[in-house]
């Protein structure tokens, strides 16, 4: 596996927790990524050098420092997305992104929320709690191989659909969901659409024009970067659908006594968006991940996670028992599985592997904060393995041998 040894050697020494502990195989990728040192090295720079405000509040050299480091990084980002470095506003990850969206949407009473079987809490439970405050229809694509079903959604649609939100890869199932027929259709009707990229990102490349979204969120801890951090794309016609629900210091152009009457404008655009002082260190560390990865090439990533997860799912599925979920599984980052053998436990799979013979493998179980996905395809919980770009079939070979060596101590 050439390629996989030319990334092994490209991220040498980037993952500090690799190097301090090389007994930990981690398989949770799809949960949160370890974070590289470039990245954590920026942040930490950000805080000991700069360390004040941004520069449109004051003039500072130091903030004018740090206002440079965040302009930087919302330019690098944009150039990576191929988006305007206006259309991109940082968050502290994608749940907050769907928050931010869901409640700031100019919805009107009895407009209708289409969203997919697949979304993530992150995602499904801002747009309930906005529908039932406003008295919103929600409605719900059922899932149908894995996947959004694109006739059932044509069924859903009429003049009061506001707004699609719809994953780019499921964070259960694995591969890549099939979108592209579903948002085309959508944004012919003049349907806003709003994707989740977070499992997408840290191993594809995202050109926000060609999936022809709206808005678009990723969140920095699954890309290497910090906890906290996080992308929120808005296309820039959209925001005069937006009616910011987070203001404060920074995003007023004006307060004005009006006969006798307080009137305040608000900035608009990205700077309507971001109240308060912001996460700069952070925004710049993820900004430094997320070129990290454009630097070794996403072609290069791809091809290294699909042989992994390829090599998974035909060591998996020789063992016997276990179900793996999903299709095209390949083109994702994730497997997820069931098993059929009685008194096989989820959590005590989880433990037993977290410390099995001196190696600490670690994996999630349950529902994986995908409700909606479990209840539409009836699983109540999953082992899932992710992967990221420091893993390796030998990762992959000692965990199917704690798997088989778990099953071995039901049977005893």
């Amino acid at each position: 596996m050439v390629h996989t040894k030319n990334i092994l050697r490209e991220i040498d020494g980037e993952f500090p927790i690799l190097i301090n502990d090389r007994n930990l195989i981690y398989l949770d990728n799809a949960c949160s990524a370890l974070k590289f040192k470039s990245s954590i090295n920026a942040q930490g720079k950000i805080l000991a050098e700069y360390g004040s405000c941004a520069g449109e509040r004051s003039v500072h050299l130091l903030a004018l420092k740090t206002e440079e480091a965040y302009k930087k990084s919302r330019i690098s980002i944009s150039r990576i997305i191929n988006s305007k470095p206006e259309e991109i506003v940082f968050t502290s990850g994608t749940t907050e992104a769907f928050n931010i969206l869901a409640n700031s949407f100019k919805f009107k009473e009895n407009d209708e929320i289409i969203i997919s079987g697949l979304e993530h809490n992150s995602v499904f439970l801002p747009f309930y709690k906005i529908s039932k405050r406003l008295n919103l229809k929600l409605k719900i694509i059922p899932i149908k191989n894995y996947n959004p079903d694109f006739n059932e959604f044509k069924k859903l649609i009429n003049k009061k659909t506001k707004v699609l939100c719809i994953s780019k890869a499921s964070n259960i199932f694995g591969g890549i969901a099939e979108t592209q027929d579903i948002t085309n259709y959508a944004k012919e009707r003049d349907i806003k659409v709003f994707t989740d990229l977070a499992q997408y990102a840290p191993t594809h490349k995202i050109d926000v024009k060609k999936l022809n979204i709206d808005a678009g969120a990723f969140s920095g801890h699954k890309i290497g970067a910090p906890y906290g951090t996080g992308v929120l794309y808005i296309k820039e016609d959209l925001y005069k659908h937006l009616d910011s629900s987070k203001v404060g210091g920074g995003t007023i152009k004006e307060a004005k006594n009006v006969n006798g009457e307080i009137k305040v404008d608000f900035l608009e655009g990205y700077k309507g968006f971001e109240a308060g002082i912001q996460n700069y260190a952070g925004a710049y560390a993820l900004s430094v991940a997320y070129e990290k990865l454009n630097e070794i090439g996403f072609a290069k990533i791809r091809k290294h996670i699909s042989s992994l997860v390829k090599y998974a799912k035909d060591n998996l599925s020789n063992i016997k028992g276990v179900k793996i979920i999903g299709t095209g599984l390949e083109e994702g980052s994730i497997i997820s599985f069931t098993t059929e053998k009685p008194g096989f436990s989820h959590p005590d799979f989880s433990i037993f592997v977290s410390n099995y013979k001196n190696k600490k493998i670690a994996v999630r179980h349950g529902r994986v904060c995908a409700d909606l996905a479990c209840i539409n395809s009836k699983i109540n919980s999953v082992i899932r393995i992710s992967f990221f770009i420091y893993n390796t079939q030998k990762d992959i070979d000692i965990f199917c041998q704690a798997l088989e060596d778990y099953k071995s101590t039901i049977d005893s």
